[in-house]
């Protein structure tokens, strides 16, 4: 009976909550509880910088809500509208924040000249690379910095040389990139910055080659060996850039031709192909070998195979110095004066195309090497930058600097065009110095063998200009390899023909 009862009391309840839906037609219905419920807004803090940037905000207590609004652009990737409003926020807690996440905007943002900039002036003036912030920046920007630096291009200006001098010790992925960049342009220390990058760094190689030059010039030949075995073949195992297949083999031809071993410095030089643009360089260079096994006929055979005329567009002053010379070696006097006038003829018109680009602001490369290649690409980011940063109406003072940076470029542009002209020019001279010994050579040989023939235009070397300081070595501009000077040593020392007295004839029986 009791059960009964209870069953009609819940049946007679229900029936009065069904009841209660006409009180809703009533006075006050219109109320909206839903208003009241919050959703909270799902944060999606996919990378190392938001994540600490979250953590950074929400531990700064209370801010204004402009504050707020503007960290939740960048946890929402709204990049360039929190880079906007960045200038706005006053709040003097907020000043380690907006230095780091101004970096991170810029970067993303893809404005890169600005960010590097704004990077290196950061970290040289604060601790902003030992911060949890600029940890978790280099995080995101490190893996691929060297890259991002060759592919936008940079200006290693003076004064952004010594702000990195400063940070040079602190670790970071993009510290070291820069640092390395700094290293190959002064070429200072640039062995100790190799094991700072990644094994398939780019800037690997060049290191490599900077600090090879450094060992050769000591001549360190064991320490410049322990380079290549220990980073250059373990880099070309990987590559198939025959560019930099034939820079290795010329690197080792003339390492072993400074070390005195000429047989293996030629196998070296041979392996180079007819498309590399080292073949002539090579081909050039083991010419001297050649000659200082005191192989003239091979010499000439080599001189023969590549057509000297071929050199009569291309810089190669050292072809018509060692033909003259294997000619005076072997009393082939005719061609030794024909081999100094082409010299001559050839290197007068360089003469003149060397003086008139030196100061010519509008002058082309001699080679687009990786530092003038840098710089135009420097240039035109920051054209690209300063056309985007002014369209997106950012504050002026990301594109103020702009204009000044590219004047900076231009000049530097200039400056290093203009020293590739200067080095050719000493080349230049020096193979005119030369030249007049190999003269001085032939008429002495001619005159121990009572010959006294008479050469046309015999002062024509002797008008030339020569370089104020001689050192006796002939080098080889930009790669820097020193090449000890035999030319002018072997006469005393060289047993032939001509001392002994003998004469060759000439087809038309005329003595030479």
């Amino acid at each position: 009976m009791k059960l009964f009862v209870g069953l009609l009391f819940i049946i007679g309840s229900f029936n009065a909550f069904a009841d209660s839906s006409a009180l809703q037609k009533l006075e006050g219905s219109e109320i909206d509880f839903s208003s009241q419920i919050k959703v909270q807004k799902q944060l999606n803090l996919d990378n190392p910088f938001v994540i600490q940037l979250f953590s950074s905000w929400k531990a700064l207590g209370p801010l204004e809500m402009s504050t707020n609004l503007w960290v939740e652009l960048i946890l929402d990737k709204q990049y360039l509208k929190a880079l906007s409003l960045l200038p706005s926020l006053k709040e003097t807690k907020l000043v380690a924040i907006k230095n780091a996440s101004e970096l991170y905007l810029l970067y993303q943002t893809g404005h890169i000249e600005t960010f590097l900039s704004k990077w290196i002036e950061l970290s040289s003036s604060t601790n902003f690379l030992q911060t949890e912030l600029g940890l978790a920046l280099d995080q995101i920007v490190g893996t691929k910095s060297t890259q991002l630096i060759l592919d936008n291009g940079f200006e290693l200006t003076n004064d952004i040389s010594l702000k990195l001098a400063k940070i040079e010790k602190i670790p970071s992925k993009l510290n070291y990139s820069l640092q390395a960049f700094r290293a190959l342009r002064s070429r200072e220390n640039a062995l100790g910055w190799i094991s700072k990058l990644d094994e398939s760094d780019p800037l690997r190689m060049p290191l490599a080659q900077t600090a090879l030059l450094h060992y050769a010039k000591e001549g360190k030949i064991g320490a410049s060996g322990k380079i290549i075995k220990s980073i250059i073949e373990p880099i070309l195992s990987k590559s198939s850039d025959e560019e930099e297949l034939s820079l290795y083999f010329m690197t080792l031809g003339r390492l072993l031709y400074q070390a005195g071993a000429l047989s293996e410095s030629k196998k070296y030089y041979d392996l180079i192909p007819e498309s590399s643009s080292y073949f002539l360089k090579a081909k050039s260079e083991a010419l001297w070998a050649h000659l200082r096994e005191k192989d003239y006929s091979r010499t000439k055979g080599e001189l023969a195979s590549l057509e000297l005329s071929m050199f009569n567009d291309k810089f190669y002053p050292e072809a018509y110095l060692i033909s003259a010379m294997a000619n005076v070696m072997l009393c082939e006097f005719v061609e030794s004066r024909a081999a100094i006038n082409r010299f001559i003829d050839v290197n007068k018109k360089w003469a003149r195309e060397i003086d008139k680009n030196i100061n010519d602001p509008k002058a082309l490369p001699v080679t687009k090497n990786l530092f003038i290649t840098n710089l135009e690409k420097a240039k035109v980011s920051l054209v690209k930058e300063k056309k985007r940063l002014e369209l997106q109406k950012l504050d002026p003072q990301y594109s103020l600097p702009i204009d000044s940076q590219i004047a900076s470029i231009d000049k530097a542009l200039r400056n290093e065009i203009s020293t590739q002209w200067s080095n050719r020019k000493k080349v230049l001279e020096t193979a005119f110095y030369k030249m007049q010994f190999v003269k001085i050579e032939l008429i002495s040989r001619m005159r121990a063998v009572e010959m006294n023939m008479k050469i046309a235009g015999s002062d024509e070397v002797r008008q030339q200009s020569a370089a104020p300081v001689r050192n006796n070595q002939l080098s080889f501009p930009r790669d820097g390899a020193l090449w000890g000077d035999e030319l002018f040593h072997m006469s005393a020392t060289v047993k032939n023909k001509c001392m002994s007295g003998e004469i060759k004839n000439d087809s038309k029986g005329e003595h030479k």
